[in-house]
């Protein structure tokens, strides 16, 4: 197995909405400071197990944990507190930062999805994604799912 070299946070975030939304690989305790410094307010973990929910707690970070299996797409009312979390840190000016472990599938598939259901196309909100991070890699069940949440308008089956 290959070892990756871990880049610094700040330069792994990237924002899907500038100011607004990102997605980033998985925090280290000592880079909330700097992550706060990017502008991000808030965390949502995607991550399957709860690790970190801890430090962003100990940090006084809001957040919010939306466990999804790796390879796998949020549900239907995951993608509901998602967007209420992300309303609710936007009303008080917070942006907010969604992370799997590395940050390019879960991450990618989930804030696809939140772009999609606040009404983009599965088109656009994949263009949008891959200019944000050209390394996310979505899994066949993923993009199946961003299909049929386009074609149900925000309700697969």
């Amino acid at each position: 197995m290959e070892q990756e070299t871990i880049q610094p946070i700040s330069e792994n975030l990237w924002w899907v909405i500038p100011g607004k939304l990102a997605g980033v690989r998985k925090p280290m305790a000592e880079e909330l400071t700097e992550l706060r410094a990017t502008g991000i307010g808030a965390i949502v973990s995607v991550m399957d197990d709860p690790s970190n929910l801890d430090l962003y707690q100990k940090a006084n970070i809001p957040h919010l944990w939306l466990p999804i299996k790796g390879g796998t797409a949020p549900s239907l009312e995951q993608l509901q507190e998602l967007q209420n979390f992300i309303d609710t840190q936007k009303g008080i000016g917070k942006a907010v930062a969604v992370h799997c472990t590395s940050g390019r599938r879960r991450t990618g598939t989930i804030l696809a999805s939140y772009l999609i259901y606040t009404g983009l196309s599965f088109n656009d909100a994949i263009q949008k994604i891959q200019h944000a991070n050209p390394d996310v890699e979505l899994r066949e069940a993923q993009s199946t799912f961003l299909r049929k949440l386009e074609e149900n308008k925000g309700l697969p089956n």
